[in-house]
């Protein structure tokens, strides 16, 4: 399949190929007359993919480093084969981070500020959701219905649930998530949304010494609440993303935010909205609850519980 694709860019054979992903997306990395491109095939509709190719160019033309999807010798930016629409993006230049240092956190938060910049001021939409979305009601696992921080809570909430040693840690951790979320819900629609890459991490990136040099990897791209993208992609990278330095995680979740607001200040409103987010955020991130059931089942859920409430205090 990867040659027969291939034969759409370029009439020189391929050299080499590697699978890197054969799982609900196919993802290849092939080499054609010395140069490296990733190959990536989605099962997404040929208008979402469309979309993709959109929203590369208007982030390029502005000067951001995002990887446009190659052109085919036709002059196609995408290829329909056997059931799947590929883009052909070629390797920029660079390296990816495992871990990261305070520079290379403020130069992500500088980044996600400049294309936030961007999306609220462009009439373009890809009229999806992303894997950010908040009330969307879960009944699909469909980006726009999807919502994890919710998710979270729910299996959190299902795994103590008939345990009555936490009776009263369980209903405190109810009324406040709730009333976040009320906070929250209250004015979602109002605050400034727009297309987002959906997922401006540093497995997405690509680091000349201290600045970004490409962004890459389009496949949860879509419109988003500007603001919630901003908080969670923060809270990861202080909180859960390996680092080298001695600065603690809240000096690192400020040295995210301050690049980030001196390209895209918020508004009075998304800044009253900040502690409702930051709040469910890093109580109800997916990978912290999953500990946390862990530490419960183990017979450690009081201190968890209990951080639990202090970060919905805020």
């Amino acid at each position: 399949m990867i040659q027969e694709v291939m034969q759409y860019y370029f009439t020189e054979p391929v050299t080499r190929h590697e699978i890197l992903r054969d799982k609900n997306r196919l993802v290849a990395e092939v080499e054609v007359d010395g140069a490296i491109y990733f190959l990536k095939g989605e099962k997404a509709p040929a208008s979402f993919i469309e979309s993709i190719i959109e929203f590369t160019k208007i982030m390029n033309n502005v000067g951001l480093p995002f990887i446009v999807p190659e052109k085919t010798i036709e002059g196609n930016r995408y290829v329909e084969h056997e059931g799947l629409h590929f883009i052909l993006e070629q390797k920029g230049n660079g390296k990816e981070l495992k871990r990261l240092r305070l520079s290379h956190i403020r130069e992500s938060g500088k980044m996600l500020g400049m294309q936030h910049a961007i999306s609220s001021t462009t009439d373009f939409r890809f009229n999806t959701g992303t894997s950010w979305g908040m009330f969307g009601g879960n009944e699909t696992d469909a980006f726009g219905n999807y919502d994890e921080n919710e998710l979270s809570y729910l299996d959190l909430i299902r795994s103590i649930n008939e345990d009555e040693t936490f009776k009263a840690e369980l209903t405190t951790v109810k009324e406040l998530y709730k009333s976040r979320r009320l906070q929250l819900k209250k004015l979602w629609n109002t605050l400034p949304s727009g297309p987002i890459q959906g997922d401006l991490c540093p497995y997405n990136l690509l680091f000349q010494g201290d600045h970004i040099s490409g962004v890459f990897d389009y496949n949860i791209a879509g419109d988003e609440v500007l603001i919630n993208e901003c908080i969670g992609v923060a809270v990861f990278l202080a909180w859960h993303y390996d680092f080298d330095g001695t600065e603690t995680p809240e000096e690192r979740y400020h040295a995210y935010i301050d690049p980030y607001t001196s390209e895209r200040p918020l508004s009075n409103r998304e800044m009253e909205m900040v502690p409702h987010l930051f709040a469910i955020i890093r109580a109800f991130r997916y990978d912290r609850i999953e500990e946390g059931i862990e530490k419960i089942k183990q017979g450690h859920g009081k201190v968890f519980l209990d951080k639990t409430i202090q970060l919905l205090q805020g």
